[in-house]
């Protein structure tokens, strides 16, 4: 099957500068030429797909994303509500909707029941429609630390919340191992405390350093990389030596922790979009009040660390912590604007979502840029983004791997669903 895209201009994800009047190739699922519309000719038979308003992108990737939370207040206590069954079933509706907002690649950070790597497996294999996700399986904790239920002490969560709880290095091995027989890309440690745990404090470390590094030696060693939620200065720095690919939050830095961020190329997903939606509207009044009151005391630290960290050149992923309390699937393009507002310029903040964050999720070679041989994950807004970020938050097409998932031209939206046979058009 021949596509043939023509459109106003094209922000390939490389950091270029915009093609004017482009033209793209598209073969079966594959992209096959790129360049001015005057340098690319048609195939013979090709599908036209007239894009000449609109403003041509890589698929976006939210590289921080929890598939069956959808910004409910009462975040704790669905995990001991609802089964498995159900949570997939948001799961499938929520992923969806973050297609439909423009992010044709995800990376779940912890889940109950490995119900990421199963809903990965199933969009995979064409069973559901849905984005590419990139599995972390069950998060890994200790007992007490974030993501362990607060319970009363005669009742029992022996998973959390969706985790695995250990202590010392010889459970973090085992619970590594876990979630790579389980398919998991990569492991999510929780080295610190966090803003949604109740008898946690964000800045204090739970997990030891020998703990860390035991789990990174691991899942190095088996070919995984390892994700850090990590927020508390020393957490942080603890984290990065004992090897950790990526921070996830990162609040509370300092020099040293930047410093040793750049030096070991380690990943930071700062992830705006969760604070910022426990600080504003509704959902601030509805959450505990020591939730509300934490995330407040991270977003000035946050927007501090932040600054130092771009000055310094570290590597800044788009990521939204999208499920989190008032954070919902589909809404993910506030995290674009949020990193504007903090400082990026509007090209830097497209390439934490397209170009860094493929190389952050280790598929670089295949999406995360609009060149040949990569696959066809393609997006268009009508507003030029590098004159106003804003224009992601209505993103009017969308091909994933070579199909059409959505075309909106004016109030009328058209979605195309050739795969799936469990499907929900105009997800808002």
């Amino acid at each position: 099957m021949l596509k043939f895209i023509k459109c106003k201009a094209l922000i390939d994800g490389t950091g270029r500068p915009p093609v004017q009047d482009a033209a793209i190739v598209v073969r079966d699922n594959l992209i096959e030429q790129v360049g001015t519309a005057s340098n690319v000719q048609a195939p013979p038979q090709a599908e036209l797909i007239d894009l000449q308003s609109m403003y041509v992108c890589p698929g976006l990737i939210d590289a921080h994303v929890h598939t069956s939370f959808n910004g409910e207040a009462e975040y704790w206590d669905i995990v001991l509500k609802q089964n498995t069954a159900y949570r997939v079933l948001t799961s499938l509706r929520n992923v969806n909707a973050d297609l439909l907002a423009g992010f044709t690649c995800v990376r779940c950070l912890g889940e109950k029941d490995h119900l990421d790597i199963d809903l990965r497996n199933a969009i995979n294999r064409g069973i559901v429609q849905g984005p590419r996700i990139v599995a972390a399986g069950q998060n890994i904790t200790v007992t007490g630390g974030h993501a362990d239920v607060n319970l009363a002490i005669d009742i029992t969560c022996p998973q959390g919340l969706g985790g695995v709880i250990v202590d010392g290095p010889i459970e973090v091995r085992k619970a590594v191992r876990q979630q790579i027989k389980a398919g998991a890309d990569l492991v999510k440690l929780l080295v610190t405390g966090g803003v949604m745990s109740e008898a946690s404090v964000p800045g204090i470390q739970h997990m030891s350093f020998e703990e860390i590094a035991a789990a990174v030696e691991e899942a190095h060693r088996l070919g995984r990389k390892v994700a850090a939620h990590a927020q508390g200065t020393e957490g942080i720095k603890e984290a990065i030596r004992a090897g950790v690919d990526t921070i996830e939050h990162g609040h509370f830095l300092d020099q040293e922790a930047v410093d040793l961020m750049v030096e070991r190329g380690v990943f930071y997903v700062p992830t705006f979009a969760a604070a910022y939606w426990m600080t504003v509207g509704e959902i601030a009044k509805r959450i505990p009040p020591y939730a509300a009151r934490k995330a407040r005391e991270a977003s000035e630290a946050h927007a501090r660390s932040f600054e130092m960290a771009r000055k310094a050149g570290v590597k800044i992923v788009c990521g939204t912590d999208a499920g989190s309390p008032g954070n919902r699937h589909g809404a993910n393009a506030v995290e674009l604007e949020l990193l504007v507002q903090h400082g990026m310029t509007p090209m830097e903040a497209l390439l934490s979502a397209t170009r860094v964050a493929s190389e952050c999720l280790c598929i670089s070679q295949t999406v995360g840029t609009i060149e040949p041989g990569k696959l066809a994950d393609l997006i268009a807004v009508e507003k030029n983004p590098l004159e106003d970020i804003r224009a992601f938050k209505e993103v009017r097409f969308v091909m994933k791997d070579g199909e059409i998932v959505k075309w909106t031209t004016g109030s009328t939206s058209d979605v195309f669903d050739r795969q799936s046979p469990i499907y929900q058009p105009r997800l808002r």
